[in-house]
């Protein structure tokens, strides 16, 4: 049976009548005690008015004893809560029962902490609450520990802008069920310069970058629009609830992104003397959800041109693809619709990769190769090139596979292969008297150039296999040019001294092509096919390449014509003073192992 506990005449509570199975004074002392030294107690009248609070509530509060008395706990109540949290309490507590829960209270000083609450009611003879005691905890650290995950899982450290979880959690909630409207947009911006200035100017320049493409996006307004950075350089913005109509949804979209641009390019100053000129590479993409795509209205709008989708994922890789496209092509205004064939594309290129990978693996690539003939047609070299023929695919042609490799930097790998291949047949053509001085030419890709130690493991394959001087030679386009000359001057210097020469192929094409050739230890240029094509018919292509034949013999360099096709293209360029030419007029590309011993 409970002990009954009766109230005295002074209001106070007696203790129970049975006290025989009830601790001692000492032990109730000892945990009221406890329970005043380590928490926040008060005590107030059935109306909320307070009749009591302990030492830790005026600390935690800032406001005195006499301060509180008689106050409710309004004084202290930091508007954090609406109003039905509040209701809810006291719903709970008159019917008697104990409420538990959070609550962010304000101190005088303007503060806000929080403060784990437990507020029990005390009844009287009728069973009605008399009296409230409240126990709390303070948990201000904690919350302020919880709201700062709660930042770094949700907010870019560095721009303060959403991240892109908090994104895709964005486009989750504009494509759930009964959200309003039909077509949404999704529009993803990077600032492309970042790169160059994080590697040349450090990673807190870069951050400035950013900051300032923030600033700069965020006075883009937008009703409904939420602006995140959702990569290194990368930015994105939804456009929720655009209407039914593709291409008004469109329009609107089109009209965020001029605004865009208009804001985010142009010079940006970074501090101490930095400034950089930004562009801007820019995707969007249209969608709908399923539930919604059969009320949506596409006049001239065919299905390619959006995506009817549920999943936010999607929404943003093909945004992301958009972009992506919109950069390889390049151009002063870098803005790509996203279409469902770029999404084909971009599966072929992942499955083509795979194949490609397994395809080295298996030994599916082969080294062909096409003559270089001189003046009076004899072969004096050969230019080595690269045949893929796929087990799955098929013959797949260079165009195809080659700037895929170079994307993914997979050519590195094939470009170790091409220089052990060439060196193995240039040891083997040593061994034959016709072929001993023939030379053999390797394409050199950028990302090989760049590769490290790439000048030792050329010293280490011609030592391996003993080529002589003069007959390995590396052709460069202008492309490889384009970065750190100073190295690359000083690595093809170094690989000059191991013998191997270097030709720059597609001469005429780049319009830096002749201040190269002051500072390039090469010692062969290549006159592009695009002047040999028209060579006979157009004086304009004639004259060029009788420049660059004058121009090789300024600096005392071999000049060879690829892309002969004619016998009059031979006898003009022979006329002009080529040295050497190359073309299917001499022959096609063949399986290099013909030209072996033995073959």
């Amino acid at each position: 049976m409970t002990p009954r506990v009766d109230r005295g005449a002074d209001g106070e509570w007696d203790r129970p009548l049975n006290s025989q199975h009830n601790p001692p004074q000492q032990v109730l002392d000892e945990i009221m005690y406890a329970l005043d030294t380590t928490s926040i107690i008060a005590i107030t009248d059935r109306r909320g008015v307070l009749t009591h609070v302990n030492d830790r509530f005026c600390e935690t509060s800032r406001y005195s004893r006499e301060e509180l008395l008689g106050q409710t706990h309004a004084i202290v109540n930091s508007g954090y809560h609406p109003k039905e949290f509040f209701k809810e309490m006291w719903r709970v507590i008159g019917r008697g029962e104990v409420w538990k829960n959070e609550i962010c209270n304000r101190t005088k000083d303007g503060d806000e902490y929080w403060v784990d609450t437990m507020i029990i009611p005390l009844l009287d003879e009728r069973g009605k609450p008399a009296r409230y005691v409240s126990i709390r905890s303070e948990e201000t650290q904690r919350h302020i520990a919880e709201e700062q995950v709660r930042t770094l899982a949700y907010f870019d450290s560095v721009t303060g802008l959403a991240n892109r979880e908090s994104i895709l959690g964005t486009i989750q909630a504009t494509i759930a069920p009964g959200a309003a409207g039909s077509f949404s947009a999704f529009v993803t911006v990077s600032a492309d310069e970042l790169s160059v200035v994080n590697d040349a100017f450090g990673f807190e320049t870069g951050d400035r970058l950013l900051v300032e493409a923030a600033r700069r996006l965020q006075r883009v307004e937008t009703h409904g629009a939420r602006l995140g950075r959702i990569g290194s350089n990368t930015f994105g913005i939804i456009l929720p609830n655009l209407g039914s109509d593709c291409r008004a949804a469109e329009a609107a979209c089109l009209d965020l992104i001029e605004r865009v641009l208009a804001e985010l390019c142009g010079p940006v100053e970074l501090g101490s003397g930095v400034v950089v000129d930004v562009s801007a590479s820019v995707g969007y993409v249209l969608w709908t959800t399923p539930d919604l795509a059969a009320h949506v209205t596409a006049p001239g709008c065919p299905a390619n041109e959006f995506i009817v989708t549920d999943d936010p994922h999607e929404v943003v890789k093909c945004s992301e693809i958009a972009r992506k496209r919109a950069r390889r092509e390049g151009g002063q205004r870098r803005v790509q619709h996203f279409q469902q064939r770029m999404l084909n594309e971009a599966q072929d290129r992942v499955r083509l990769i795979s194949e490609l990978h397994r395809g080295i693996e298996k030994g599916e690539l082969h080294l062909f190769s096409q003559p270089i003939v001189n003046r009076e047609r004899s072969i004096i070299g050969e230019e080595s090139l690269i045949r893929w023929f796929s087990s799955v695919l098929g013959t797949v042609a260079p165009d195809d596979f080659i700037p895929l490799a170079e994307q993914t930097g997979v050519i590195v790998e094939i470009g170790d292969w091409v220089l052990e291949e060439a060196c193995r047949v240039l040891a083997e053509w040593s061994r034959d008297p016709a072929r001993s001085d023939l030379t053999l030419s390797v394409n050199l890709s950028e990302r090989q150039l760049r590769a490290d130690g790439f000048g030792e493991r050329v010293r280490e394959i011609i030592e391996r296999y003993g080529v002589r001087p003069g007959r390995l030679t590396f052709e460069l386009t202008e492309s490889v040019l384009h970065t750190d000359i100073d190295r690359t001057v000083g690595l093809l210097g170094m690989l000059r001294t191991e013998g191997v020469k270097s030709s720059l192929d597609d001469f005429g094409t780049g319009y830096s092509s002749l201040s190269y050739l002051q500072q390039l230890p090469v010692q062969q240029i290549k006159i592009d096919r695009s002047f040999v094509s028209s060579i006979v018919e157009d004086p304009q292509a004639a004259a060029i390449a009788l420049a660059i034949v004058r121009l090789g013999r300024t600096f005392n360099l071999q000049v060879v014509a690829e892309g002969v096709e004619t016998e009059d293209q031979f006898e003009k360029l022979r006329d002009l003073g080529v040295d050497a030419f190359q073309g299917f007029l001499f022959g096609h590309p063949r399986p290099i192992s013909e030209l072996l011993v033995g073959a």
